[in-house]
This record gives structure tokens, C-alpha cells and sequence, in this order.
């Protein structure tokens, strides 16, 4: 029987993709879920078992509902198939969620790692979901196939090709284990290095690691009060970025980070006087949060490029610069005093910094959550000769009574641009605090006589509205606050200018 013309018959369709090699057809599965690849199984005759080939294994043994030895069986199975036909396994990810790796289910992690790297795995990932959310007792053969390209545990641990990349995020790692593992010829050529609230780790030294460019480490508070908290030694030259959160952390005296671009440091347990004998030929970001040892040691940072020095504390530091090649390089100071700001010293001490710290460029931040309503006395010298030009000044207080005493404290060492900005949502306590006082310079009613001198040097303030739609700063009468209360602004500050 004749078709008419244009008619359409499954019998010309010619099936191009089953004629794919079969390294092609497995690259297709590669890029599908587990369930897509097994649909594919109803497409033709030829893909009814390619499925079964895919490069990538998936296994949870919350799909066994309890039945471990069914988990095993399966995972076994499979892996031997894969092993008999020689099939690549690009990627194996296994989820574990019945509690940690105990004694016999490390002995078949061990087994099944083993497998995978004689098929040539390129890409590992394990989720071992405990109480406590760590992995426990990582099998040293992990840090041994090498051809891993990515092994992923739990969060995230990476070893890209060629062991670049090390990323081990809530592992618990014996000190033994880790340092036999970083010492081996591979990790030779390891570049980024980042321990991510690892348990086990009592001291941790990567002074021999002479490609690393990136070493993190972070955990948790608790465990750094008490005596799990690690201790760190870095040195290397090639050391580009270094970002470290609650441990001890040691420099070695007189080392040359010629090539450190940035360097982090939060709640670090150590005085850190090391760092006023290291050269920082490329340092460019210093920041220091919380480093309460700080409070006693003397810092002299020979960082000739800095660009951008932060530090959040409930102390004053004394830090300083050596002579910068910088213009513009800016310090963001963000002080917490833990008594609050209560005399004329503590200003004293807060204008020494803002000195010791050259031409930079500043943001004064002060919090005062102190319940202390007393006020502070500005003794006779308390208002300096010479006053610091701060870009911004932002003050926060517990107590609207304070605040006026925290404003006085601050204009006797510095002149700010701007005060601000605040949260017109958030802030704004202290939003009506800041225009209540400099509107009485309009008035001619000054709170003391203190008050009268820095009013005589103001010559004009403004209110400045942020217009996030058209990224400015709109600017307006200091009075016109109240128009602005229940508007989409979010964020005000107010613009002084000084004689």
C-alpha cells in the first residue's frame, strides 16, 4: 500500500543516538538523575540496559529502611560489576544516615574506596549524618587514590587533580593521620588547603607545603575554649591568602610573606607579637576580630601596600603601619567597649590609634551597650589641639543618656564627615538622639561647655537619605527627619562640615 504524500511513518525515523558509541551513550547518563536514567531503559531495544552502565552510583541506605545488610549487598554487587566489565565510575556517592561509621561499616568504606580506585573514581562524596554531624574516622586510604579529582565528605572535602585542593569539613581527623597524609609526595603540589570544624586536630604545621596559596581554618567557639582548641604554625612564602577562626596560631619570627595578599584572624588565642618581626611586602587586607591577646602586645605591621585594615574588639589595640605606598588605604574600627566608654582616657587612647595609623582613611564605629548612665567627664586637655578626620562615625548606645557623652568623647579627638548610616527601622533611638544634638546648635542651647566648643567649629549639617533605586545619597534639612519615618528609605546619616 502506497502512503499518500507527506505522510509520515515510524518507519523512516532512523534511531541516531543508539548508534552513539557507547563511551558517548554513558557520557548522556552521566548528566542524568538515577531515575531519568532508568527511563531511558522503554526508549529502544539498544537502551534497555545502558542505565545499568552509568557513570554515576548513587546509594542512601535510607532507601533500605534499616536493612544494612541489603545496603552492603547492593553497594557490593555493583561495585564488583563495574570492576568485572572494567565500566568507568566518574562519580560514587554514598549517604549514610544510620548513625556514624562504625568498626564493620569502616572495614567496607575502606573495601569500597579501594575498589573505586582501581576503576580510576574520579569523584567521591560521602554524607555521614550523625548526632554530633561529624565524620568519624576517615579511612587513611582516602588520602591515597590517587586518581581522585574531587572528594567530597560530609560539607565539602575537595581534592582536585592532582591533590591542588583540600577542603575537609566536619572530619574527625587524627593529628597522625593528617600530617602522614599532607607529607606524602602528592600533596606536594597542593595549593588550597581549608579545615572546617574538623575534630581530632591538636596541631596543625604547613611550614612545609611550599606551593600553598589558601589556608583556612575555622571551628567552633566551644570547642576552642576548652582543650580541643588546635595550634598553628604557617610559613610559606607562596602563602596568598590566610584566614584562621579560634586557635592558636604561631608565625615564625623574621618569615618573609612576600607573596600574602590577605590575611583574616577571628578569636585567635595568641598575642601575635611575631608579626611585628615578618615582612608583608603584599599584604593588602589585614583583619583582626576579636583577637583578645591583642591587649597586651604591641603590633608593628611592615606592610607597605596595605589597602584595607579591619579590627572589631572590646578593646583598644596599639597597631601601626609602616611607612605605606598606598594614597588610599582605609581602617574600619569597630569598638564594643565591655565597661563602655566612660572617661577622657579611653578617648586619649582611641585617639593614639586613629595617629599611629597615618593617612588612612577612617570608619569610627562605637557601640556602648553598657547599662554605666554616668556619662563621661572630658577633663581639661580632653579636647585635642589637633583633631583625626574621620569619614564616617557611627554610635550606638544601650541608653539615650549616654549617648550625648559618647558624641562629646568622639568630636574631642576626631571631626567625622558623617555620623551614620542608620537603620531608619532599626536605629532609630539613636537616629532621634544624634538630630536632637545638633539641632541644638541651631538653637543656641548647648548641653555643657564642652559642647559649646565643638559647635563653634561645625559649620554645617545636613541629612542625607539613601535612595537605594538610584544608588545615592539624597540631601536635605536636618529638621525634615520626620517626613522620612514611614517611607521605603532604609538608611540615613548626617553630612557635617567643618571649619
Amino acid at each position: 500500500m502506497k502512503k499518500a504524500k507527506g505522510e509520515y511513518t515510524s518507519s523512516d525515523s532512523v534511531d541516531t543516538i543508539s548508534e552513539l558509541p557507547k563511551d558517548i551513550l554513558h557520557r548522556i547518563m552521566y548528566f542524568l538523575t538515577q531515575e531519568e536514567a532508568v527511563r531511558t531503559s522503554v526508549l529502544s531495544k539498544p537502551w534497555r540496559y545502558i542505565w545499568c552502565t552509568r557513570p554515576v552510583l548513587n546509594f542512601s541506605d535510607a532507601a533500605f529502611k534499616g536493612n544494612n545488610q541489603e545496603f552492603i549487598d547492593v553497594i557490593d554487587t555493583n561495585l564488583q560489576r563495574y570492576y568485572d566489565q572494567r565500566l568507568c565510575v566518574d562519580e560514587f556517592h554514598l549517604r549514610i544516615s544510620k548513625g556514624y561509621l562504625n568498626h564493620e561499616s569502616y572495614r567496607f568504606l575502606e573495601k569500597w574506596i579501594r575498589t573505586l580506585a582501581v576503576i580510576g573514581i574520579k569523584k567521591f562524596r560521602l554524607s555521614n549524618r550523625t548526632e554530633n554531624g561529624f565524620v568519624h574516622c576517615l579511612p587513611p586510604v582516602v588520602f591515597e587514590a590517587r586518581s581522585l579529582e574531587d572528594l567530597h565528605v560530609y560539607g565539602r572535602i575537595v581534592f582536585s587533580k592532582h591533590l591542588k585542593k583540600l577542603h575537609l569539613e566536619k572530619v574527625y581527623i587524627r593529628d597522625e593521620d593528617f600530617h602522614k597524609a599532607i607529607s606524602s609526595s602528592p600533596f606536594a603540589a597542593i595549593e588550597t588547603m581549608s579545615l572546617d570544624s574538623c575534630k581530632g586536630l591538636r596541631n596543625v604545621d604547613i611550614t612545609n607545603l611550599r606551593n600553598l596559596k589558601n589556608f583556612s581554618f575555622r571551628t567552633k567557639p566551644l570547642a576552642y575554649d576548652h582543650d580541643e582548641r588546635c595550634s598553628i604554625e604557617i610559613h610559606p612564602p607562596s602563602l596568598e591568602t590566610v584566614k584562621i577562626t579560634h586557635c592558636d596560631l604561631w608565625f615564625r619570627r623574621g618569615a618573609d610573606f612576600c607573596s600574602l595578599d590577605e590575611l583574616y584572624l577571628f578569636g585567635v588565642k595568641s598575642k601575635l607579637d611575631q608579626l611585628s618581626s615578618c615582612k608583608f611586602s603584599s599584604l593588602k587586607v589585614l583583619t583582626m576580630h576579636y583577637c583578645y591577646e591583642l591587649k597586651e602586645t604591641k603590633l608593628f605591621i611592615d606592610a607597605p601596600n596595605i589597602v584595607k585594615f579591619r579590627y572589631i574588639g572590646e578593646f583598644i589595640p596599639s597597631i601601626s603601619f609602616g611607612t605605606t605606598s598606598s594614597r588610599h588605604w582605609s581602617s574600619r574600627i569597630h569598638l564594643l567597649p565591655k565597661n563602655g566608654a566612660s572617661s577622657s582616657l579611653w578617648f586619649r587612647k582611641l585617639k593614639e590609634l586613629l595617629d599611629s595609623l597615618g593617612q588612612s582613611i577612617f570608619f569610627l564605629f562605637i557601640i556602648d551597650n553598657s547599662e554605666n548612665d554616668e556619662g563621661i567627664i572630658i577633663q581639661d586637655g580632653g579636647c585635642e589641639k589637633k583633631h583625626v578626620v574621620v569619614e564616617n562615625l557611627g554610635i550606638q548606645s544601650r541608653l539615650s543618656s549616654t549617648f550625648s557623652s559618647l558624641l562629646n568623647g568622639a568630636f574631642s579627638i576626631c571631626r567625622p564627615r558623617n555620623i551614620g548610616g542608620y537603620d531608619l527601622r532599626k536605629d532609630i533611638d539613636d537616629i532621634e538622639c544624634v538630630q536632637k544634638i545638633l539641632m541644638q546648635r541651631e538653637s543656641g542651647n548647648q548641653f555643657d561647655q564642652f559642647s559649646q566648643m565643638w559647635f563653634r567649629d561645625l559649620e554645617d549639617v545636613r541629612l542625607q537619605i539613601y535612595d537605594k533605586n538610584r544608588n545615592e545619597w539624597i540631601t536635605t534639612s536636618v529638621s525634615e527627619l520626620t517626613n522620612f519615618k514611614e517611607t521605603e528609605y532604609n538608611y540615613i546619616r548626617f553630612a557635617l562640615k567643618w571649619r
